[in-house]
C-alpha cells in the first residue's frame, strides 16, 4: 500500500521505514499496543505482559489479553520481515496459558494494572459484560501474530493449523516517517476480510449458543432424608450426616471419602481456618454452616455444585449407602 501526504494541489509520497530504521525497539511496539490494543482491529482487554507461563520456564509471553468473549488472546510481537519461529513460540506459550486458573487471570490483570484482586475481577466482569467467570473459555486460545512482515513459511504454516480449528491472526504493521512523527499502516494479513467474517459469526454463534445454556439453568431438586434439596445444599447435608455418623474422622478422612475431583476445582469439604486469610475462597465454601468434628476440627463443605459435577458427587454417595433421589417437576408441585 502507497500512503500520500496530500497538501493542497500537492500529493507526497510517504517512504516506508523498518522498525529499526525508527529506532523501535519490539519493546516499543509492544508499550503502543498495550495502551491501546484496539489497533490491532478488535476489542481485547490486556492481561499481563512479559508473562513466564510457568515457574521454571525461561521464555516469557509479551502480552496476554481477553478477547470480548472471554477467550485467552496470546501477542507475540516481533520487528523483522519475516517472523521467524514466532508461531511456534506462539504456540507454545498458547499450550501453557491454557491452564491457567481463573484466580491466575484476575491475578495477572492485579499485577499489571497494580489493582487488588477485588478490583480486577470487576474490571474483568465489565469487560465481559457480566458473569465473567461462566464466559472465561480457557480451552480456546487464540493467537496473534504482529510483525512488520511475515515469510511464506509463516503465512502457510498459519492457514494450515488454522484449518486444523486453531485461531491464529496474523497483522502487519509498516511504518512510514512524516517528519519527527510515525505513521502506522496496520492490516491484518491473515485471516482475510471476507474469512474473518466467517470466523465472527462462527464465534457470535457459539458465543450465542453458551449465552442459552446460561439461560436455562437446571434448578433440579434431590431428595435426601425426608428433606428436599437444592445441589448446594445437597452436598452439604449428605457431607454433615456422614460425619454426625462418623464422629471421630479427620479432615484427611472427609476428603479421601469426598475427594476433590468430584468437584474439580475445589475440596468437597475443607477446615474453617483455611477461609480465614481468603475472603473469595470463603464465597465459595457454606461457611455459616459449620460442621464441627469430635477431635475438635471446624469443617466447611464447598457450595459450587452445578450440572457439571453434582452426578459425580451422588454416584460417590450413593457407593457410600445414601439414597438419593432425583425430584421431577410433577413431584415438587404436588
Amino acid at each position: 500500500m502507497s500512503i500520500f501526504l496530500i497538501e493542497s494541489d500537492k500529493s507526497e509520497l510517504l517512504k516506508p521505514i523498518t522498525f529499526k530504521e525508527g529506532n523501535m525497539l519490539e519493546k516499543d511496539i509492544q508499550n503502543i499496543i498495550k495502551s491501546n490494543p484496539s489497533i490491532l482491529g478488535e476489542e481485547l482487554l490486556i492481561v499481563g505482559e512479559e508473562l513466564s507461563p510457568f515457574e521454571d520456564s525461561k521464555k516469557r509471553l509479551d502480552l496476554l489479553a481477553l478477547d470480548e468473549f472471554g477467550k485467552l488472546v496470546v501477542i507475540e510481537l516481533k520487528r523483522d520481515n519475516d517472523g521467524f519461529h514466532m508461531d511456534l513460540q506462539a504456540i507454545r506459550y498458547a499450550s501453557m496459558v491454557r491452564l491457567f486458573s481463573i484466580d491466575k487471570i484476575v491475578e495477572f490483570y492485579g499485577n499489571f494494572h497494580n489493582c487488588n484482586n477485588e478490583q480486577a475481577e470487576k474490571a474483568i466482569d465489565n469487560f465481559l459484560g457480566g458473569d465473567y467467570a461462566q464466559k472465561l473459555d480457557f480451552d480456546n486460545v487464540r493467537i496473534i501474530l504482529v510483525n512488520q512482515d511475515f515469510s511464506k513459511d509463516i503465512t502457510n504454516t498459519v492457514l494450515w493449523l488454522n484449518e486444523q480449528g486453531l485461531d491464529i491472526k496474523c497483522i502487519k504493521i509498516n511504518p512510514y516517517k512524516l517528519n519527527s512523527e510515525s505513521i502506522w499502516d496496520i492490516d491484518t494479513i491473515i485471516p482475510v476480510k471476507e474469512a474473518q467474517e466467517y470466523q465472527l459469526k462462527l464465534r457470535e454463534k457459539k458465543h450465542s449458543d453458551q449465552e442459552t445454556k446460561r439461560n436455562n439453568k437446571d434448578f433440579s431438586k434431590y431428595q435426601f432424608n425426608g428433606g428436599i434439596f437444592g445441589k448446594g445444599r445437597l452436598v452439604l447435608a449428605v457431607v454433615s450426616d456422614y460425619c454426625k455418623n462418623n464422629p471421630n474422622i479427620d479432615i484427611v478422612h472427609l476428603q479421601n471419602k469426598f475427594p476433590k475431583e468430584l468437584q474439580s476445582r475445589l475440596e468437597t469439604a475443607i477446615l474453617y481456618s483455611d477461609l480465614e486469610y481468603d475472603s473469595k475462597l470463603a464465597e465459595r465454601y457454606f461457611k455459616d454452616n459449620v460442621i464441627t468434628l469430635n477431635n475438635t476440627s471446624k469443617i466447611v463443605v464447598c457450595n459450587q455444585w452445578g450440572v457439571g459435577n453434582i452426578d459425580r458427587f451422588i454416584e460417590c454417595a450413593t457407593k457410600l449407602g445414601y439414597k438419593i433421589e432425583k425430584q421431577s417437576q410433577m413431584q415438587l408441585a404436588t
